[in-house]
């Protein structure tokens, strides 16, 4: 009797255990400030489901909060002058809980490019050193930004910056999503590291890199590589992608509707995998289309806008 029980108490708390196991989800990573250095992702035991695309949905909406340089650098600061020069990115995104003064990347985001203490009248140089390359980018200080300046940190075109005053220069909206090999060395990484000259004045900083976002955005020169990068998904996931027909409403609204499933990407441990288009549908999702009421394009689970 007394053998019975014990062999039954050890069951128990076998099945007790393995269920508490089955439960336990990864922490998530350390937010940090534009100093703090974090490990790459890695897989989880959950990661190797599918994913499902929407059926349909309505394009737009969502969306970071309010952000820009002057914000961040008075919670870089504390609200006291900096004695030194500073450089970093930041992108929009939703405020999260507990960690509403971090300065972060994220990728596929819109962000923008902060100076802090350089002259607006001399030449300012910004290098990124990533997968084994070193990416340099003039800075271009502008009384008022153009509509498509067209410059990044990776493409070698100026930056323009407009002077915010007390010593803050700011660049205009860019999408953060940097080429191969950058790409996958900062996602690794897990941050980005990037250096600032003008003249004496010089500054190194290295911002943390965020998933918040999970999407798909066209990689670069899409017209010639007809490659799209998706990402943020956990690591081993297979992520499909959808071919959708979007129809204009009279309001001004759209709505897409799934045709079918073209394709799908694993997601490696890194966290960002590309998808080539093939020919025939590249020809039918990158045409111009802004006059037309109805049109295709990409999407991904999760995405609220389309590729194209």
């Amino acid at each position: 009797m007394n053998r019975h029980l014990s062999w039954l108490a050890g069951l128990c708390m076998v099945v007790v255990t393995g269920c508490a196991a089955g439960r336990e989800t990864p922490a998530s990573p350390p937010m940090g400030r534009i100093t703090a250095t974090h490990a790459h992702p890695t897989p989880t035991s959950h990661a190797a489901r599918d994913i499902l695309l929407a059926q349909q949905f309505d394009l737009g909406g969502g969306g970071g909060g309010p952000f820009g340089c002057r914000d961040d650098l008075s919670l870089i600061t504390h609200n006291r002058p900096a004695d030194h020069p500073l450089l970093w990115v930041t992108s929009s995104r939703e405020p999260l809980a507990g960690q509403s003064d971090e300065v972060r990347v994220v990728l596929g985001e819109s962000s923008v490019l902060c100076l802090y203490g350089f002259p607006d009248d001399k030449p300012v140089t910004v290098t990124v050193k990533a997968g084994g390359r070193t990416y340099t980018t003039p800075v271009k200080p502008v009384a008022e930004l153009s509509s498509d300046q067209g410059g990044d940190l990776f493409n070698g075109r100026p930056i323009e910056t407009q002077n915010l005053g007390g010593g803050v220069l700011q660049s205009g909206y860019m999408q953060f999503l940097p080429p191969d090999p950058a790409r996958e060395a900062i996602a690794r990484a897990g941050r980005l590291e990037l250096t600032a000259r003008s003249g004496d004045s010089r500054s190194t900083s290295e911002v943390p890199l965020r998933w918040e976002k999970k999407g798909a955005a066209t990689d670069a020169e899409w017209e010639h590589s007809h490659r799209i990068a998706v990402y943020g998904y956990p690591a081993g996931a297979h992520v499909p992608i959808g071919l959708y027909r979007v129809q204009r409403d009279q309001g001004g609204g759209e709505h897409a509707v799934l045709e079918r499933r073209v394709g799908d990407v694993i997601m490696p441990a890194f966290r960002v995998a590309v998808f080539t288009v093939p020919e025939e549908l590249f020809r039918l999702v990158g045409g111009e289309h802004a006059e037309d009421p109805a049109y295709h394009c990409l999407a991904v689970p999760g995405l609220i806008d389309c590729v194209t």
